[in-house]
């Protein structure tokens, strides 16, 4: 009896395309993920169409100042950031030692975006002897099945995993923030930030009824758009959806450009909490580039700027 061997063929669509979809879908920003490889941003949003194509689907849902995933695009980029992450620890345990100059960094996606990024720059300064390799999901790692990765930046609840060290990054203000055309006039009271559309930010441990039962109100009992990420809960304030309570760690930029504005008052009460953590394994301890990357972002945590002009301040400052 003869057998004939068929060999299977992967029918696979460009692997360009996939790199700069997965890039612009875990940073959020087509801007970002052509910075992390070392192309345009017009060549992102094209490689991204040839895949959109090739699915024959939209992966994106694109307007003036934003880009989210659909539904199969999260689905594509959790599959394709997994599949990266693999073939990248299975080629860096075959590359000859003096060839892995790198530090791996796993970053929760809001704060990875919005303040490690734009300080990422100053990193390559101060160390250029070391490459950062960053991946970002809103799932932390478990750094004893994850060798490939070093450190972990995590969001929420500090990781109590056994082998692995936590440092806290701080404690964060989370307040109520919006564009300013659809802030109150004049002093403000608490009461008067529930009387505005309230944006839900789905993964933030700090939620609006914590912050109701502090300021002594009643969370108003009605439909609020939802985001998962911060950084879009940010930007939807922003574009005037309504208030967003959120770090002002996620809002650095849009604050000091007065996009956002704070809502604050002799009457409020604030939120402050440890959210974001620092994370290795204690076998990785004295590892040279994440003694330096450690040391590094201590440094930067200490010397960021006041978190933001509060709206009372604003106020004063209009009145004198």
């Amino acid at each position: 009896m003869a057998f004939t061997y068929i060999r299977r063929m992967r029918r696979l669509p460009p692997l360009p395309a996939l790199r700069a979809f997965e890039a612009a879908a875990r940073l959020g920003s087509f801007a970002q993920a052509a910075t992390e490889l070392s192309l345009t941003p017009s060549a992102i949003s094209h490689q991204v169409r040839v895949l959109e194509k090739w699915f024959e689907r939209p992966l994106f849902v694109r307007t003036p100042r934003l880009v989210t995933l659909t539904t199969e695009g999260a689905r594509l980029q959790r599959d394709l950031t997994q599949a990266f992450d693999l073939i990248h620890e299975t080629c860096a345990v075959l590359r000859p030692p003096a060839q892995r100059r790198e530090l791996a960094v796993h970053c929760a996606p809001s704060f990875a975006s919005k303040w490690l990024s734009p300080r990422i720059p100053l990193f390559m300064q101060a160390h250029p002897a070391i490459t950062l390799r960053m991946t970002s999901s809103a799932e932390p790692p478990d750094l004893r099945q994850s060798t490939g990765i070093q450190v972990a930046i995590t969001y929420g609840q500090p990781p109590e995993r056994a082998a692995v060290e936590v440092e806290s990054l701080g404690n964060e203000l989370t307040v109520p923030m919006c564009a300013p055309r659809i802030a109150p006039k004049g002093a403000v009271e608490p009461g008067d930030v529930i009387r505005l559309p309230l944006i839900e930010s789905e993964l933030n441990p700090v939620h609006w009824a914590d912050w109701c039962r502090l300021n002594g109100l009643r969370l108003p009992d009605a439909a609020r758009p939802s985001f998962d990420r911060g950084a879009l809960a940010v930007a939807a304030a922003v574009d005037a959806v309504g208030v967003a309570l959120e770090s002002v760690r996620f809002a650095e930029p849009e604050l000091a450009r007065g996009e956002l504005v704070v809502l604050d008052g002799p009457g409020f009460r604030r939120i402050e909490r440890q959210t974001h953590f620092l994370c290795w394994r204690r076998s990785d301890r004295d590892h040279p580039a994440l003694l330096a990357f450690r040391d590094w972002l201590r440094g930067q945590l200490a010397r960021d700027p006041p978190p933001f002009r509060s709206r009372r301040a604003r106020v004063a400052a209009a009145g004198s």
